[in-house]
């Protein structure tokens, strides 16, 4: 039994033994995103992060525990947004054990920390207002596994474009890698000359274990046996091939076949388990072994920044259906219009749209807005105006093939400040809707307003009505409040809750309609 005072020094000397760890964590400039989605530590290791915010929007960086819903962790500081604000939009959460300052765009910060000694996958998420959702990743906190057990090499001369049979041939020397690590460089060999490494790995318990591996030249492995991953050829160390396969509790034996034919001498191979992290098995590491950071693979972003005018762009936008139209206006209050519904889609503050999807390879996807407090004020892709002496029913549903019967898209114009103007017909009546917008929408207490203006002329039939919002409202100081995901006071005169529907009865003139974000 190890005494208490014993087992503490030689945990202390265990977490000295570890190599510190240095990661830069960047912001995706209009992407609502890091770059990084993953971290890979040890247990107790000296861990420092370089956190770098090249947006144009405030970001932070929060570690919380493993399990926490961080959406939801950041979105319940919403409950009480004033105190969230003295807090810099922290919330006072028990689970967060790690956090920097809320960055200003531009600015960076270097957190100085000693990893977890408890294994787990802890999240990190950014809490400024509607970042969470997408501006998130995870550090896994997990020790490398065994390495290499009995680790032997046979050696062999010739000049091969492929892995021969090495179980036809002589080696020409055998013996034993003291450090157990797939090493390449056993003889003063530079060209023609291939290496079979036999090995014992010890497999924790029972489960899904994955190899990689990558050379210059060819190069494979078989576990017990059974081929598992293979690059063989003559190739650079470009690619990192890897396969997972089950395996029993207990000792396996790992083979692996390698030949170089000329230029470089490079070999890589590693393994992972559930319970610990990709561990080499080689001396040689590739650059990409992925051993600590996981970046995210993302197309360059192409922001539209919004500056002096309004900007368009038509697209598919995510909520917005197949015929979107987004508009980012001054001050970053940002709408998409859909030209099937002929009616407002989306509202959101800040950043408008990133284009780098719809220019990349094959252009295909709906595209989500960029910035934070996403509304979709009356559902999904549904008409505005409906007949009914039933308002407090649901809406018409979407029917691709028949459309939405009576109304027939206009297009729209621009104003001289490049503002659109929307116009459809519905039955009798040509309808025009503009937008304009009020306060900063780049700051969650900037008091943003979108107000609407919808002109309706000719004829509309009886029982005519027309939907501003549709979700849980509640009345305050006059006004009604759709409370989710984010509260949005609407306003309009002779505005009423029919239902979940809030409704104005719908008949020739201009209706004037005001979307505000509650604080």
């Amino acid at each position: 039994m190890i005494r208490p005072l014993l087992f503490l020094l030689l945990t202390a000397l265990a977490c000295r033994a570890i190599e510190p760890a240095a990661f830069t964590i960047k912001t995706m400039t209009a992407q609502m995103k890091y770059d990084t989605a993953e971290l890979l530590v040890q247990p107790g290791q000296p861990v420092k992060i370089l956190f770098e915010n090249g947006d144009d929007l405030p970001h932070n960086l929060v570690f919380c525990q493993p399990g926490t819903d961080t959406a939801a962790m950041a979105m319940k500081q919403m409950e009480k947004p004033e105190e969230a604000l003295k807090r810099n939009w922290l919330p006072d959460d028990p689970r967060i054990w790690l956090h920097s300052k809320m960055l200003n765009p531009h600015e960076k910060e270097e957190l100085s920390f000693t990893a977890p000694a408890k294994p787990g996958t802890y999240p990190y998420v950014c809490t400024f207002p509607g970042h969470a959702l997408t501006m998130r990743g995870e550090m896994k906190v997990a020790p490398m596994g065994e390495g290499l057990k009995d680790l032997q090499f046979a050696l062999y001369l010739g000049n091969w474009s492929q892995l021969p049979d090495f179980s036809k041939l002589k080696p020409h020397r055998e013996g034993k890698v003291d450090d157990n690590l797939i090493q390449v460089k056993l003889d003063d060999y530079k060209n023609e000359f291939g290496v079979v490494f036999t090995g014992k790995l010890i497999a924790p318990r029972k489960g899904s274990y994955r190899f990689f591996l990558s050379s210059d030249d060819g190069a494979r492995i078989h576990i017990d046996g059974t081929e598992v991953v293979a690059y063989d050829g003559i190739h650079p160390a470009g690619d990192i091939k890897e396969k997972g396969i089950p395996l029993d509790k207990g000792e396996h034996t790992l083979r692996l076949e390698y030949f170089q034919g000329g230029g470089n001498i490079e070999l890589y191979a590693a393994w992972k388990g559930a319970d610990f992290q990709i561990t080499p098995l080689s001396k040689w590491l590739h650059p990409n072994w992925k051993g600590g950071a996981k970046k995210q693979k993302e197309f360059d972003p192409i922001p539209l920044v919004v500056k002096d005018e309004p900007v368009i762009y038509r697209n598919f936008i995510q909520g917005a259906g197949n015929r979107g139209i987004g508009v980012g206006y001054p001050g970053g209050i940002n709408l998409a219009w859909s030209a099937e519904s002929m009616n407002l889609a989306l509202i959101w503050r800040g950043a408008f749209l990133d284009a780098a999807k719809h220019w990349n390879s094959r252009g295909g996807g709906h595209q989500a807005p960029l910035g934070y407090d996403v509304l979709q004020p009356t559902g999904e892709v549904t008409p505005a105006f409906h007949i009914t002496d039933k308002p407090e029913t649901a809406w018409p549903a979407y029917d691709k093939a028949k459309r939405h019967a009576g109304f027939e898209w206009k297009g729209y114009t621009l104003d001289a400040k490049r503002a659109p103007t929307f116009r459809y017909t519905w039955q009798e009546a040509e309808i025009e809707e503009t937008f304009t917008t009020e306060g900063n929408g780049n700051k969650p207490d900037g008091n943003a307003k979108l107000i609407r203006t919808v002109k309706i002329n000719g004829k509309l039939p009886e029982n005519t009505w027309y939907r501003l919002g549709v979700g849980m409202f509640e009345n305050k100081d006059g006004a009604h409040i759709l409370k989710s995901p984010k509260p949005c006071r609407i306003t309009a005169t002779d505005a009423q809750l029919a239902g979940p529907n809030l409704v104005i009865p719908a008949k020739p003139g201009t209706m004037t309609i005001t979307y505000q974000w509650a604080q």
